[in-house]
């Protein structure tokens, strides 16, 4: 069991009678930094964000109140810094300690961009929790978009404002990188930023939500996202198709926004394709790349 399972329980996993997962309601991430991180200097990453304030909890009782920091022996080094970001509720937490078991070192191993990865993460010997919730804050309007934000699908404001603030807290030159535990993955914090600062305003920054990875194996192209079902859908993956892995890439790339921006769920049995002629076949299956069911995709 990881990090993320001890703060947040398993998402369900479909039966028999086939069902996706529930949305997550806490979106969380783990800022790792290679010195403990105090209330003042998190306070002013997050002041810097357009639309976003930040005070400390004062009192060691409410360390945990919003953000169970995982391993009970995991020592906070200060009260949690609550977060108020694009109308959404948050909290930030520093433990004065390495991600445990070495977990994030083998998500880092997992980036096949990030040429050194391992090594670099090894560094980081603190982390920050980093939460935001579906709920809005007090006062807000939900029918009224909050500054610095554009309206999208079901659930790309809330995971709007939560790339925002894990992008803030990166830009800090103690930090080494940022594990998303529903992607098994570590990401350089240049390359984050920049992937949230390239979306500006607008959506999608797929890479800040989900991931995606294609490859070529005994003679045919396979693939796979991960970070779907934190948006209440099961994970695709296509198996054994003529196409390019580049082209695979881009099917999933291209679905998993699509389905995440308008809320469109797809479900066995259904076909999709860009154009009248194409029907590709969506069949649920037990996944060859993530845990538990996936929806394979039937590209010949």
């Amino acid at each position: 069991m990881g990090l993320l399972d001890k703060i947040r329980s398993s998402l369900p996993i479909p039966g028999r009678s086939f069902r996706h997962p529930e949305a997550a309601g806490q979106l969380l991430a783990f800022v790792l930094w290679d010195r403990p991180a105090t209330v003042d200097e998190i306070v002013a990453l997050v002041g810097a964000v357009p639309g976003a304030s930040a005070s400390a909890v004062s009192g060691s009782a409410a360390s945990r109140a919003d953000v169970e920091a995982g391993p009970v022996d995991a020592p906070a080094t200060e009260g949690p810094v609550e977060v108020v970001i694009a109308g959404r509720t948050g909290v930030v937490l520093s433990i004065g300690t390495a991600v445990p078991d070495g977990e994030a070192e083998a998500a880092a191993a997992n980036n096949p961009f990030w040429p050194g990865a391992t090594e670099a993460v090894a560094r980081h010997q603190a982390h920050l929790i980093v939460s935001v919730s579906d709920q809005w804050s007090e006062g807000e309007d939900p029918e009224k978009p909050a500054e610095g934000t554009e309206v999208g699908g079901r659930h790309t404001p809330t995971y709007a404002a939560f790339a925002r603030l894990v992008a803030a807290l990166l830009t800090h030159e103690a930090a080494v990188g940022v594990y998303l535990g529903d992607q098994g993955v570590v990401y350089e914090p240049t390359f984050y930023t920049e992937a949230v600062d390239d979306g500006g305003n607008g959506l999608p920054w797929e890479v800040a939500w989900f991931t995606w990875a294609a490859w070529e194996t005994e003679g045919s192209s396979c693939g796979s996202t991960r970070g779907l079902r934190v948006f209440g859908h099961e994970e695709l993956e296509v198996r054994g198709s003529s196409a390019q892995p580049s082209e695979v890439m881009d099917l999933l790339a291209n679905i998993a926004s699509y389905v995440v921006e308008s809320g469109a769920v797809l479900m066995p049995g259904e076909t999709l394709g860009y154009t009248d002629d194409q029907k590709l076949s969506i069949t649920a299956v037990e996944g060859s790349f993530v845990d538990g069911h996936a929806l394979r995709i039937g590209l010949p």
